[in-house]
């Protein structure tokens, strides 16, 4: 899948303004913790269960809290962001598991 059709699936799935945040959020900037870590999996494999459901995912999104949506929004964007939303959470002393 290209860039672009992910950008614009991004845009149709969290909205404009989400995504303009998450690209131009700093992960390292994030007030992350374990719980809210265990929101943004638990809410990824919610979103993988309504695969090939766009209404019902962009319904699911608009119900999630702001911070929730924010981060699962970047780390769709970027796979590789995973790793570093743990390194950052780390670095502020905090543990990040399920």
């Amino acid at each position: 899948m290209n860039k672009t059709r992910i950008m614009s699936e991004m845009r149709s799935l969290f909205g404009e303004i989400t995504v303009r945040r998450a690209q131009q959020t700093d992960p390292a900037e994030l007030s992350l913790s374990a719980e809210l870590m265990d929101h943004v999996h638990d809410s990824a494999d919610n979103l993988l269960a309504i695969q090939g459901r766009p209404a019902d995912q962009q319904r699911y999104v608009r119900g999630l809290r702001h911070d929730v949506r924010l981060i699962l929004c970047m780390w769709l964007m970027d796979t590789n962001l995973a790793a570093r939303i743990v390194r950052a959470a780390y670095s502020v002393g905090t543990q990040v598991c399920r």
